[in-house]
C-alpha cells in the first residue's frame, strides 16, 4: 500500500484501465458456447471472420489513437489550448476522410470475397454474406472515431470516465449480439444493429468531451499545417498497426483457408480469448503513453517509471499466465465441455507460451511512441513481426497445423525480444547489455519450457529459475522504496 501511494494516479489509472480490459472478455467467453449453439458452428466461424475483417480494417485509420493521445497531452501540459482544439478538429476530419475509404474498401470485398471464393465464402449458407461484408466494413469505420474519442478522453488522463464508457458500449454490443443470434435473427440484422448503437454511442463520447473540454468545440482548424504535421506522426504508429494486423490477425484467414471454417471456430476461440488477454496486460500500463509524452514536453526523464512499471507488468504477466495455464483443464472442460476442450487444449498451450513473450512488446511500444521515437518503434516493430510472419507461415506449411503456426511466432519473439531489449535501453540510456538483455528472458524461456514439459523433476526446477530471474531482473525495483520516492518526485 505504501508503493500505491507514492503513484495513486498511476494505480487508479491501471485499475480502472484493467477494468474495462478484463470484465467484457469474462462475460463474452461466458456467452460463447450460447452463441456458438444459437448460430450453429459454421455460421459462428462467419461471423469470427468478419470480426476479424473488422480488425484487418483498423489498418486504415492511421492509427490516430496513439496520435491523438501523444499530442493532446503534450499540448495541455504546455496549456496550449487554442493548439489542443485544433489538433483534436483535425484528427476529426482525418476521420472522415478514412471513413470514406474503409466504406469503398468494404464494397470492393463484398463483391470479390464471395465471388472468388475467399476464405471459403461461396460455401456459406448465410443468407447476404456481402451484404454483412459492407455492415462489417462500415462497424470498422465507426469504430475509427471511437478509438478517437477514447484516446482523447485519455489524454486528459480521465481513465475512469473512458474505461465506464467503453464498458458501456462493450457490454451493450454483447447483449445485443446474444439476444439477436438467441433468437435466430440473421447475421445482416445483428450488424445493422450494431451500427445504429454505436452512432448513439459516439454522440455520448462527443459531449463527454465537451464536459471535461469546455473550451472545445467543432470548428475549422486555423493552423492549415497541423493536418501534414498529424499525419507525419501517425503514419509511424499507423504502419506499426498495420504491420501488427498483418502479422496477428491474418493467422484466422490462413487456418480457414486451410482446415476450413470449422476448424476457424475452435482456433479463433482460443486466439480471440488470447487478444483479450493481451489487451488486459496493454491497459495495465496505457496510461504511460501520455504520462511518458507529458514528461518529455517538461523535460523530465521517464527511464526510472520505465522501469519500475515494466518490472511489476512482468511480474504479473509470467505469473497469471503460468496460473492460468494450470487451471484451464477444470476450467475450460466446466465452460464447453470435456470433447470441445480436446479440440482447444493445444492450441490454449500454444497461445500461452507465446503470450509470455509476446507481453514484452507492450512497453517498447508505449514508450518509444510517446518519447517521439516512432521511427525507431516502427523499425522495431517490423523485426518481430516480420520474423513472426516467416516462421508461422513455415510452421504451417511445414507441419500442416495451426498449433505450428502459434508455435513458429512463439520461437521469432523469443529470439527477437533480447534484440528489442537492447534497442530500448540504448534509446533511453545510451548504453545496452546484450547479457542482461539475454537474461533478462531466461523466465519467460522457462516459463514456455515449464508448460510443454511432461516430467516430473522440471517441476521442481524451473519455478525456482523462474522466480530467481523475475526477482533479479524485475520484482526487486518494484519492492525499492528509493526508487519510488525518486520517480514520485519528478
Amino acid at each position: 500500500m505504501g508503493f500505491i501511494r507514492k503513484l495513486p494516479k498511476g494505480i487508479k489509472h491501471s485499475i480502472w484501465s484493467v477494468l474495462d480490459a478484463a470484465i467484457y472478455p469474462v462475460v463474452y467467453m461466458a456467452t460463447v458456447p450460447i452463441m456458438m449453439r444459437s448460430m450453429g458452428l459454421v455460421t459462428f466461424g462467419f461471423w469470427i471472420v468478419l470480426t476479424s475483417l473488422m480488425t484487418v480494417l483498423q489498418l486504415c485509420n492511421f492509427n490516430l489513437g496513439v496520435t491523438a493521445t501523444r499530442n493532446v497531452s503534450y499540448e495541455l501540459a504546455n496549456n496550449n489550448i487554442e493548439r489542443v482544439k485544433d489538433i483534436i478538429n483535425s484528427i476529426l476530419q482525418i476521420t472522415g476522410v478514412l471513413l470514406l475509404f474503409v466504406l469503398l474498401a468494404g464494397a470492393f470485398l463484398s463483391y470479390a470475397a464471395v465471388n472468388n471464393g475467399w476464405w471459403g465464402l461461396n460455401a456459406m449458407p448465410v443468407i447476404g454474406t456481402s451484404t454483412c461484408i459492407l455492415l462489417a466494413a462500415m462497424m470498422a469505420g465507426l469504430k475509427y472515431f471511437d478509438q478517437v474519442f477514447q484516446s482523447i478522453i485519455k489524454a486528459k488522463e480521465h481513465f475512469k470516465m473512458a474505461s465506464i464508457l467503453n464498458i458501456a458500449n462493450r457490454f451493450s454490443l454483447l447483449f445485443i449480439n446474444l439476444y439477436l443470434a438467441y433468437n435466430k435473427y440473421p447475421v445482416t440484422v445483428m450488424l445493422s444493429a450494431n451500427i445504429a448503437f454505436i452512432t448513439l454511442y459516439l454522440i455520448v463520447q462527443y459531449f463527454c468531451i465537451v464536459r471535461i473540454m469546455p473550451f472545445y468545440k467543432i470548428g475549422k482548424v486555423k493552423e492549415r499545417s497541423l493536418f501534414k504535421r498529424l499525419l507525419n506522426f501517425s503514419i509511424w504508429p499507423w504502419l506499426q498497426s498495420l504491420i501488427i494486423i498483418l502479422t496477428f490477425q491474418t493467422d484466422r484467414f490462413w487456418v480457414s483457408t486451410y482446415a476450413g471454417l470449422g476448424e476457424v471456430s475452435g482456433y479463433g476461440l482460443v486466439s480471440t480469448m488470447f487478444n483479450h488477454i493481451h489487451m488486459i496486460f496493454i491497459a495495465m500500463a496505457a496510461w504511460m503513453l501520455p504520462r511518458i509524452a507529458s514528461m518529455t514536453s517538461k523535460g523530465e526523464d521517464p527511464s526510472r517509471l520505465y522501469g519500475l512499471v515494466r518490472g511489476g507488468l512482468f511480474g504479473i504477466i509470467v505469473f497469471s499466465l503460468i496460473f492460468f495455464y494450470f487451471i484451464s483443464p477444470p476450467l475450460f472442460r466446466f465452460w464447453v465441455g470435456e470433447e470441445t476442450y480436446k479440440h482447444m487444449y493445444v492450441y490454449i498451450r500454444a497461445f500461452v507460451g507465446f503470450e509470455i513473450v509476446f507481453a514484452h512488446t507492450i512497453m517498447p511500444f508505449f514508450y518509444l511512441n510517446a518519447a517521439g521515437k516512432e521511427k525507431l518503434a516502427t523499425k522495431v516493430t517490423l523485426l518481430y513481426c516480420g520474423t513472426c510472419y516467416v516462421l508461422m507461415i513455415g510452421g504451417l506449411m511445414l507441419f500442416h497445423s495451426p498449433e505450428a503456426m502459434v508455435t513458429g511466432m512463439t520461437i521469432a519473439m523469443c529470439v527477437t525480444m533480447p534484440i528489442i531489449n537492447c534497442i530500448v535501453q540504448k534509446s533511453m540510456t545510451n548504453s545496452y547489455s546484450l547479457t542482461n538483455a539475454l537474461l533478462e528472458m531466461v523466465p519467460m524461456y522457462a516459463a514456455i519450457v515449464l508448460i510443454y514439459n511432461k516430467m516430473t523433476w522440471v517441476y521442481l526446477i524451473l519455478p525456482l529459475l523462474i522466480l530467481y530471474f523475475l526477482w533479479r531482473f524485475y520484482l526487486r525495483n518494484v519492492f525499492d522504496n528509493r526508487l519510488w520516492n525518486r520517480v514520485a518526485s519528478t
